[in-house]
């Protein structure tokens, strides 16, 4: 597949994953917004990584994985940030929301955002990610 190709993959299987979540399917979700994201990365889309990587987020709030998807929205805040993204003020208010329901006071949220920005230049997010669904879908009648 040319890198042209790649970019319409890559939104179409963030697209799908919209729809699974919407339709309860949240297992297969986390699975196609990882796809969705490979490729972004691998393309430098940093504009379609920051959006996956808010609705990776989301969807851990969503399962439960409230301390996890934090450090996914301030991933997904950095990112658009960079690149002044239009969708930039909703997701620091559900990121800031989310820090004050984990009751994070000032000091501990900068920590906290050290500790992504050094995550995220280590493995692109990959490790936040994989600890924020580990187990969360298991089930052994899945």
């Amino acid at each position: 597949m040319t890198m042209q190709n790649r970019l319409p993959a890559a939104t179409t299987w963030h697209y799908l994953a919209t729809i699974d979540v919407n339709e309860g399917r949240l297992r297969e979700a986390q699975s196609k917004f990882r796809m969705a994201l490979s490729i972004q990365q691998e393309l430098g889309d940093v504009e379609g990584e920051a959006n996956t990587f808010a609705n990776l987020a989301a969807l851990a709030t969503e399962i439960g994985r409230g301390e996890m998807a934090l450090r996914l929205y301030i991933i997904s805040v950095l990112l658009m940030r960079d690149i002044s993204h239009p969708n930039l003020p909703q997701v620091e208010r559900a990121a800031n929301e989310l820090a004050r329901d984990l009751d994070y006071g000032e000091r501990e949220f900068t920590r906290l955002i050290d500790e992504v920005i050094e995550a995220y230049y280590m493995d692109r997010g990959w490790g936040i990610i994989e600890e924020a669904f580990a187990n969360a879908f298991w089930s052994t009648w899945e």
